[in-house]
């Protein structure tokens, strides 16, 4: 890897630092702790490699989530005439007095309060007295959509006319409330949740009067315990961290009326839709885990949702609602989901296959981040007859051809655009499911499946470049029938997510994304404004999955870039999270030709799948597991052009904890390892660019290119990987301080 980072002479010596805290494994290969490697350290390499970094409390200021049960505003402000408002400050505090709203004629006055960020739950609206025209209570997430309904589409064609939603726990739904006004004082309620809105507008629909004690959200959403956390000296990357992960925080919901077992699961967005999505879930899920040890439940009950909703064919619902009764461990027959609990109209008339196959990648995922067989064992026939049915999808006896089977209309994620062909997205999401069902059985199934299932990965990776790798352009095409031979973004991101290309084979795609698909805010989807295939706008969801693959390839630089780019915009031109979706022009839009979802208020502007989290987790602060449960694990910082990382990742059995931090001009490294005593892992130091000499705990431990006696550990790049380590650790190596 290289660093464009700006360096100063350099000595070939360097030094390199590890404290390793008591807690050894009993295996002899593994190095220990050594408790007098530090007591009277040499000067220099050995000195550093004493030094553990400490722990940054700053990431708690981070943290957008509202602690305790209500929400308040932070701020108030008065649309229209002022003069029949009195007290509007009385609003942000249950103690701050009575704001009063008088309206005598047609003008219209709007007491309009900014919780700061968004919120999520029942509305309330403290009432001491109110006669005359009803109350009106409109909510929206950006501010520039707060109409008379809220953000709620306005037309009444709309597919989300006055904010219908998919899903159920927001019955009655909408984005605007209309109350009498009581006859005492009281608190008006939202009939139905709300799933999310940073502004609240209250006006009068008439004459009359209100006199108001206060405003305030009921929130309704998991708590997340925020175990997990990350913090870095970039605040742009810190920002993107935090607002993904209560963006996942907003989308969580649990709905008990019908189901009393009902759980928490993560749907796709607090406002609109309100259903868990199959495509969703392995993005989704992935930055769950690193943000609490709690989720690791919400994502198997988001997850077990599907299982028992199989179609005979092996194929899942696109999306569920959020309170199937699916019992754990029991999916069931194949047989589609309970009566009564069918998936909203909508997802009953199409079918996105690609979502099945990712399903089963996120299975196998949760497997890995959570070491949970038990859970896993019985969902296995599940997992195998979604693969059958790629296999028996195959045509040409390899790649996976998207039809209208069963007479349902095909899409991809990118509904509703033209889908029929074999696509790159979809057979590389069916590659992504081969290797991931070969992971399930050799953890909890049949081993000798495994071998079978890998070939035809591989088989599925070699045909679909022989398909669709455009050797002219250098970039993947969309799709066989796509008539403009689009070379799309999500075609491009998966390949190099799934790891299919060959190191000049991703460098050209990443280039090829960041050249002719490149725009100010981010990725486009599309070469083109007028394919069938594939509309043309910026995808946040297909964003997350190129910062990863850039990460993969070891294109830190760019996967920041994009990181930077995107979720800074949607930070400064929106609520504070990311959205669901970007135009190319930077507004929030739904981009679909021929449809009526042209309004860009019912665009979620808090969207899980839209997360920065893992590729900054998992890649910037290094964090991986690699054997189920985090028995084995690895810390591989790509440190890009930031100076420090520090995070804590929770895995079964405490936490995982790396810091890392950079001297200025490259002239030092340190890593702190902090690790549950009952694993072991890998911890590759990177050596920007040069050959370095490294410390561990306050002696050396790898000089001239070659490890001490008794350790192990490898150049693998520009970085060298140590193995077999248990315990806590600080990792160094430094310039010596005579060269400038």
């Amino acid at each position: 890897m290289t660093t464009n980072r700006p360096r100063a002479r350099r000595a070939v010596a360097a030094v390199a630092v590890v404290t390793l805290v008591a807690g050894m494994l009993a295996h002899s290969a593994v190095v220990q702790a050594h408790t007098n490697g530090c007591v009277d350290p040499e000067p220099g390499v050995e000195t550093l490699s004493c030094q553990p970094i400490a722990p940054e409390a700053g990431w708690r200021a981070e943290v957008q989530a509202v602690p305790g049960r209500y929400a308040r505003p932070k701020s108030v402000s008065v649309d229209g005439p002022a003069d029949v408002v009195s007290n509007p400050e009385g609003l942000l505090a249950e103690s701050g007095g009575v704001a009063t709203l008088n309206r005598t004629g047609e003008g219209t006055t709007r007491l309009v309060v900014d919780f700061g960020v968004l919120v999520s739950g029942y509305v309330e609206l403290g009432v001491r007295q109110a006669s005359g025209a009803p109350i009106r209570m409109a909510y929206a997430e950006g501010r520039d959509y707060l109409g008379h309904d809220g953000d709620a589409d306005p037309d009444p064609d709309g597919f989300f006319y006055k904010g219908r939603t998919l899903g159920t726990d927001d019955d009655p739904d909408g984005r605007a409330d209309v109350f009498d006004p009581p006859a005492a004082a009281t608190v008006l309620t939202s009939p139905g949740l709300r799933g999310s809105q940073r502004y609240v507008a209250i006006t009068l629909d008439g004459p009359g009067t209100v006199a108001i004690d206060f405003v305030r959200v009921r929130q309704t959403n998991y708590a997340s315990r925020y175990d997990g956390h990350f913090l870095s000296s970039d605040p742009l990357l810190n920002h993107a961290w935090y607002a993904s992960a209560y963006a996942i925080d907003l989308s969580t919901v649990k709905d008990t009326r019908r189901n009393p077992d009902a759980s928490w699961v993560i749907a796709d967005g607090p406002k609109r839709d309100r259903v868990v999505y199959a495509g969703d879930l392995r993005v989704v899920a992935q930055s769950a885990y690193y943000q609490s040890a709690g989720y690791r439940q919400v994502v198997r009950d988001s997850l077990n949702l599907f299982a028992c909703q199989q179609r005979p064919d092996g194929t899942f619902p696109a999306a569920s609602l959020i309170d199937v009764p699916c019992r754990l461990g029991d999916p069931g027959p194949p047989d589609g989901s309970p009566a009564g609990f069918e998936p909203p109209g909508e997802a009953q008339l199409a079918r996105i296959d690609s979502f099945t196959a990712w399903w089963v990648t996120a299975l196998a995922d949760y497997l890995r981040y959570t070491g949970d067989t038990q859970f896993v064992r019985p969902l296995l026939p599940v997992a195998r007859r979604a693969v059958q049915f790629f296999l028996d999808h195959s045509p040409d006896g390899v790649l996976f051809r998207t039809d209208n089977y069963d007479g349902l209309l095909a899409f991809h994620w990118h509904t509703p655009d033209q889908a029929v062909g074999v696509d790159a997205y979809s057979n590389e999401a069916f590659y992504g499911a081969l290797h991931a069902l070969a992971q399930l059985e050799r953890a909890a199934g049949d081993d000798t499946a495994a071998g079978g299932l890998e070939a035809r990965a591989e088989q599925v990776r070699v045909a679909l470049l022989d398909t669709l790798w455009d050797p002219a352009v250098g970039a993947m095409r969309l799709n066989t029938e796509d008539p403009r031979r689009d070379h799309s973004a999500d075609a491009n991101a998966g390949a190099l997510l799934f790891g299919l290309l060959d190191q000049d084979q991703a460098a050209s795609a990443m280039t090829f994304l960041a050249g002719p698909l490149r725009t100010d805010y981010g990725t486009a989807t599309s070469q083109f404004t007028d394919n069938p295939y594939m509309t043309r706008y910026i995808s946040p969801y297909i964003l997350a999955q190129e910062a990863l693959g850039r990460f993969r390839y070891s294109d830190a630089a760019g996967a920041l870039r994009l990181i930077r780019t995107a979720w800074t915009h949607m930070r400064d031109a929106g609520p504070g999270t990311p959205w669901e979706e970007v135009g190319v022009d930077g507004t929030p839009v739904v981009a679909r030709p021929g449809t009526s979802l042209a309004w860009g208020g019912h665009v979620g502007l808090a969207h899980a799948w839209s997360t920065a989290i893992p590729a900054l987790s998992m890649h910037l602060l290094g964090v991986q597991p690699k054997d189920d449960g985090y028995q084995r694990w690895t810390i591989r910082p790509q440190p890009g052009d930031v100076d420090w990382v520090q995070g804590d990742v929770p895995v079964p059995g405490g936490e995982l904890s790396a810091r890392w931090r950079r001297g200025a001009d490259d002239r030092s490294f340190v890593l702190t390892v902090e690790a549950p005593r009952s694993t072991q892992g890998s911890i590759a130091i990177p050596l920007l660019g040069q050959e370095r000499t490294i410390a561990m705990d306050g002696r050396i431990i790898w000089q001239d290119g070659q490890p001490a006696p008794g350790v192990h550990a490898s150049r693998t790049g520009d970085t060298v990987l140590f193995t077999h380590l248990s315990g806590n650790h600080t990792f160094a190596w430094t310039e010596p301080s005579t060269h400038s």
